[in-house]
């Protein structure tokens, strides 16, 4: 018996060893390729491939479609970026997204048999990949409704448009209803998605990718007080490890399934500890006195940057009037290469916590989101988006009349 173990536990080394020599090293900034094998698409439709940031995304590349193949080649940007997606604008495709996660060296297969390109069949091994193609698979059914109403709402909007009004008032009306039904149709499914996905999430092991997916959930709880599935979702949260929990992403998932009391207009801007580039810890009472503009900001977020030199030009104008603090919801390394790139010159801090902060309070789920509070700490206005000359309009109408 003792030969017999021996000559098993020799057959064993040598396999491992064989497959050892065998594999392939594979290096960071060996390329990941991309390949699309489709069918009911037309040819000369440009498709695009993103990597997905915080708030926001970053354009890695553009192909043609031409014969049904599309092919992206890249290097990943960062290791802790490897999640993608495509997008088509054209009028034969929902606006939807196609999620891709890769890793260098990836081989990954996009097939697809129409334009309904949020549920085209990913194929790749990379591990994060089948974990979304699971939980997505909960509610296939559900994401091509989605994209066919999308589809069908463009056209609705275009026989409304084509219709005349006064002339055909009843025309008009049955096909306003029809649109206003389909409009109900569609905003109903998101919540069944994630129902779906909630019972999926149930029978899977917690990892990266069902985290992310959780804390989607999460912040439509957050954003809802009378969201339906909160404790099928916190009974998600309990399944997570203690070190989940502890990671930003779990503390952004917990500050949402378990949000504290919103702050609307009216109300006292609460504070927090937060931090500047050097380490310091600062307060927003420390502009007590002035008039103070929260911004919530991250490096992904195209908007949140194009508002940046209108801010900066306020911040010199009204100095003695106005604190500027732009809030970063990025990791610190992120948010670094930010500023190091985007030189704010006024208040930059970050809390640390992405969107489990202060943030919050606020009910920031888009960004850029604007906060504006008055010399006494009162919140006096919210606002979300930006349009060039929104802060002139503002500060102009604020100080000056």
């Amino acid at each position: 018996m003792k030969t017999m173990k021996t000559k098993i536990w020799m057959i064993a080394t040598l396999a491992m060893m064989m497959v050892a020599c065998t594999e392939k090293t594979v290096s960071f900034d060996t390329p990941y390729i991309i390949e699309g094998e489709l069918t009911g698409v037309r040819d000369g439709v440009e498709i695009r491939l993103y990597m997905s940031d915080t708030g926001g995304s970053t354009k890695l590349d553009t192909d043609t479609i031409m014969g049904g193949k599309f092919r992206f080649e890249q290097v990943m940007q960062e290791p802790e970026q490897n999640k993608l997606y495509l997008l088509v604008l054209d009028e034969d495709f929902p606006r939807m997204l196609c999620h891709i996660y890769t890793t260098p060296g990836a081989s990954i297969k996009v097939i697809g048999k129409d334009t309904h390109i949020a549920t085209w069949d990913v194929q790749s091994d990379v591990p994060e990949q089948l974990v979304h193609n699971e939980i997505l698979g909960a509610a296939k059914a559900e994401y091509e409704e989605a994209q066919t109403l999308t589809l069908s709402l463009d056209e609705k909007k275009s026989e409304l448009r084509s219709i005349d009004r006064e002339a055909q008032h009843e025309l008009y009306n049955t096909k306003r209803d029809e649109y206003n039904a389909l409009v109900d149709r569609y905003n109903s499914l998101p919540t069944i998605m994630q129902q779906k996905k909630i019972e999926q999430m149930k029978k899977m092991k917690p990892s990266a990718v069902w985290l992310s997916q959780l804390n989607e959930i999460a912040l439509s709880a957050g954003s809802d007080d009378e969201y339906p599935y909160r404790d099928d979702a916190i009974i998600l949260y309990e399944m997570m490890s203690e070190d989940m929990k502890q990671t930003e992403e779990g503390k952004e998932i917990y500050a949402n399934l378990y949000p504290p009391k919103q702050i609307k207009e009216g109300d006292v801007c609460p504070d927090a500890d937060f931090f500047d580039l050097e380490g310091n810890l600062h307060h927003l009472s420390e502009f007590k006195g002035k008039y103070m503009l929260l911004d919530f900001w991250s490096l992904g977020c195209g908007y949140c940057i194009l508002a940046f030199p209108e801010m900066k030009q306020m911040h010199e104008q009204y100095a003695d009037k106005l604190a500027i603090v732009s809030l970063s919801i990025d990791k610190d390394a992120r948010w670094r290469r930010a500023s190091e790139e985007h030189q704010l010159t006024w208040s930059n801090w970050n809390e640390g916590k992405g969107m489990g902060g202060i943030s919050v309070n606020f009910r920031v789920f888009t960004i850029p989101h604007y906060v504006l509070v008055n010399p006494e700490g009162i919140v006096e206005k919210m606002l979300v988006g930006y349009e060039d000359g929104m802060f002139k309009k503002l500060f102009s109408e604020l100080f000056e009349d």
